[in-house]
């Protein structure tokens, strides 16, 4: 179980330091003259798209619990609809603009669980219930 719990740490964190560097490269795109502007911000965002689903596996792994199983399901939401909000610009543009709104929520949402990843690892280890109590409760 403390393995799959590192392993859960692992993924949250690297998945938060994946979002900070895609809004470094957003910035890049904007600001860096003479680079096919948001290339690089548009490539991350597609390797990050379904990065949450690994999140959420390796949190049910962990017995992370269900609060943060349910965190974990809204970032796995919100990151479904993020690479398609800019593709609204031209229809419906102030959807577009939520594009780095729901960044924001993105970010809050995974370092949320990257810090109850971290507290998981340092919180005791689950007991399991003996099988015989569980039976004798239901008799």
């Amino acid at each position: 179980m403390r393995s799959a719990r590192f392993a859960f740490a692992i993924v949250a964190w690297l998945f938060l330091i994946g979002i900070v560097l895609q809004v470094f490269l957003a910035g890049v795109g904007f600001f860096v003259p003479g680079l096919d502007s948001f290339s690089y911000h548009r490539s991350l965002g597609w390797l990050l798209h379904l990065t949450p689903l690994l999140v959420l596996l390796f949190a049910s792994v962990a017995r992370s619990g269900r609060d943060t199983i349910w965190l974990t399901v809204a970032l796995v939401v919100l990151m479904a609809i993020q690479p398609f909000l800019p593709e609204l610009r031209t229809n419906a543009p102030f959807l577009a603009a939520l594009h780095p709104v729901n960044a924001l929520a993105i970010f809050w949402l995974a370092q949320a669980i990257a810090r109850r990843a971290s507290a998981l690892i340092r919180g005791p280890e689950p007991v399991a219930k003996p099988a015989s109590t569980e039976q004798e409760a239901t008799a």
